[in-house]
């Protein structure tokens, strides 16, 4: 079913990797992928998603098969611009968002920021209480304090190789501990590269050097109120990023379907693939979104 297009576009004067997936339902849904991760995470979902939309995905500089950050340090609007970069040039007027992660948090904001585009707006987590100031002012310091002794500014330090996919897979199992190999082994594949000695994870390990700060939680709470379409939001009943009041971050989204996902932590589109389509597959049923 459809006819993919893959290639590269531009975004800041980095070539970023998209996939396009034109499957003629007149519906586009926008894919946004979590943290160190790639476009191609939805990978067990694309089947069910294709039923009835158009799929335009791509990897965030310093993620997939996008270029690296030459210099200086990856901040959240970094991501965000190549998003908008993305949508600027390939998405029509009017789209529905699907994100996982740091792309639902992504997704959450572009949600706020443009409601009259957005026609459904589906977060696979992607949401964070209110910071602790005496946390955060402790974290900066650390920050700063590492920023010269980190990757970022000198020369990389070489990546760990593994011999083959499959090593690759053994060391994702604790990340992924419901997965059972063959899913494993596919993840594996999208995740990692090959180089002369074996293969690489591919996306840039400064970004786990983390931001100094992150944008204002008062303003993403605005961006969250601004919000028009029909939200679902998705949590797995073992996710180890649980937020520390619901309550209080829920209160800033209208239109909102909040359910758990049983036996699934905070990657259930990989620990429960089909229990995931039966919920989202209601939502855009409900809301008549398909």
């Amino acid at each position: 079913m459809g006819k993919t297009v893959k290639g590269t576009f531009e975004s800041g004067g980095y070539k970023l990797s998209y996939s396009i997936r034109n499957n003629g339902k007149g519906r586009a849904l926008l894919l946004l992928h979590g943290f160190m991760d790639s476009s191609d995470t939805f990978v067990f979902q694309e089947e069910f998603l294709s039923e009835f939309f158009d799929l335009y995905r791509f990897d965030y500089r310093g993620h997939g098969d996008s270029e690296w950050l030459r210099e200086g340090f990856y901040h959240f609007m970094l991501p965000l611009v190549d998003t908008q970069s993305f949508i600027s040039k390939f998405l029509p007027e009017k789209f529905h968002i699907l994100g996982h992660s740091m792309g639902g948090g992504l997704g959450s904001r572009i949600a706020g920021l443009v409601p009259e585009r957005v026609e459904s707006l589906v977060c696979l987590e992607g949401f964070s209480s209110l910071p602790n100031p005496e946390k955060e002012r402790k974290r900066f310091r650390s920050w700063l304090e590492t920023w010269e002794n980190s990757l970022a500014g000198r020369e990389r330090k070489r990546q760990k190789s593994f011999r083959n996919v499959e090593e690759a897979a053994s060391r994702l199992s604790p990340v992924y501990p419901r997965l059972p190999k063959e899913r494993l082994l596919v993840i594996a594949t999208y995740l990692t590269k090959p180089v002369e000695d074996g293969f690489v994870w591919k996306s840039d390990p400064i970004y786990k050097s983390g931001p100094p700060v992150f944008i204002s939680p008062q303003f993403t709470r605005h961006l969250w109120e601004n919000v028009s379409c029909p939200v679902l939001v998705i949590y797995g009943k073992e996710t180890n990023l649980p937020l520390d009041d619901p309550k209080e971050v829920f209160s800033h989204l209208r239109n909102l379907t909040y359910i758990e996902l049983e036996d699934a932590g905070h990657n259930m589109h990989h620990d429960r693939p089909d229990l995931l389509a039966k919920v989202m597959g209601e939502f855009y049923f409900k809301n008549s979104l398909v």
